[in-house]
Order: C-alpha cells, then structure tokens, then sequence
C-alpha cells in the first residue's frame, strides 16, 4: 500500500489526525510528512482472505542496519553475532580471511579443515578480542556491511521478521500481550501449515469487528 492509499485508509477509517485536509491534492512532500506522523503513531494492517495479517505501511529495508535492529559496529559485540546469522556469517568471514593472511605471510600451509575448525571455534570470540589496527578495519567492514542491503536470496530465512510486511505484522503482534491477542481475535502461528511453512499473525474475526474492539480499548491499530 502506497503512502497516499494508506493515509485514505486511515481517513477512511476515521483517523483523521496529522492528515492533510485533501489528500488528494496534497504534494507529494506534505503526503510524506503526514505519513511519517501517522505511520509512527498509527498500525494498519492488510488482511487476506486467510486472515493473515500484514503491515499496510511497510516499506522493505534498504540496508542491514534497520533490517536486523542493529547500532554502529563499535556498540556491537559477540552477543549480536550470535543471535543475528547474518551478521556472525560475515565476521567468520572476516576471520577466515584475517588467518589466511596470516598462515600466507608466515608461509604456512594452509589446512582448510583445520582453518574451518578454528573459524567455527573462535570467530564470535575474535569479535571482542580485536584491538588497534585490526579492531579499526573490523568495525569498518562491519559498517560498510551494515549499511549495505540484506541478500534477499541467501538471508531470506533471517529476513521473516522485518524482511516483509506479513513477517513485520508477526513480529509487531509477538509484543501484544495474550489478552489484547484473544480480544482481538488474533491467533499467532508459528511453523507448519498444510502445504507451507510460515510465521505470521492471523486474524480469526471480521475486520470491522475487529476495529471495533481496537476503538473501544483504545488501541492505535485497524484492519482492513
């Protein structure tokens, strides 16, 4: 859903806060300034014809740093790489390369099991050990990584979360407490389906009933 769909959606919807008094004549820059307001305040979620439900407002992550919630390399430390694949993907990487150079410098054979033994071992660890000269292009390459885009292809299975709007709508609701959930009517599911295997947050009552309900507690969320 594009900015100015979404904000006739909430309009439509009876939000009319921080909205442009006609939408459809609204620039392109006064649309963005509305959207920023609305969107940071108000969750809009599409729902399909399984009840799964989707973030209306979600644009996809142009880099890893915003795709993966993570902060400048120096704040990062061996707890993020362990629990962000990607990330301890590359930092092995990096190790692997930093021991290469080193056995080529020394003139050392290289044994690539053993390589891959002590990368397997000791990259997370090399993460927190680094200092100097070393620790410097460390957390350059991190950087430059972090401000890169994700790889769709080879990240696609750490991506389910934040990647694309059904994964960012599951994530949103793992934060909604259990009885807002049933009051809802929102089941949350987690693993296989019948021809598929997905994550996502579904919705197990009418749309209009469910906004209803939203109104009525006081919740910033609609569905349509």
């Amino acid at each position: 859903m594009d900015r100015r769909t979404f904000l006739k959606t909430l309009a439509a919807l009876g939000v009319t806060a921080s909205l442009p008094p006609d939408l459809a004549a609204a620039t392109a820059a006064e649309i963005d300034s509305a959207w920023n307001a609305a969107s940071s305040h108000w969750g809009l979620f599409e729902v399909n014809d399984f009840g799964t439900l989707s973030f209306a407002n979600f644009e996809e992550p142009a880099t890893r740093r915003v795709a993966y919630f993570l902060p400048d390399a120096e704040r990062i430390g061996s707890g993020d790489a362990e629990t962000c694949a990607p990330l301890r993907w590359h930092v092995c990487d990096l190790y692997r390369d930093v021991l290469e150079d080193q056995l080529r410098a020394n003139g050392s054979p290289i044994d690539w099991s053993e390589l891959e033994d002590r990368v397997e071992a000791g990259g997370a660890d090399w993460f927190d050990q680094g200092s100097g000269e070393t620790h410097d292009r460390l957390v350059a390459a991190i950087d430059a990584w972090l401000d890169s885009e994700p790889d769709w292809g080879d990240e696609s299975d750490e991506l389910y979360k934040t990647g694309n709007a059904q994964g960012a709508a599951y994530d949103y609701f793992l934060s909604i407490d259990g009885d807002t959930l049933d009051a809802l009517g929102i089941g949350i599911v987690e693993g296989d389906c019948p021809g598929s295997s997905y994550f996502a947050a579904v919705l197990r009552i009418e749309p209009a009933e469910a906004n209803r309900i939203a109104a009525a507690r006081g919740l910033d969320i609609r569905f349509v």
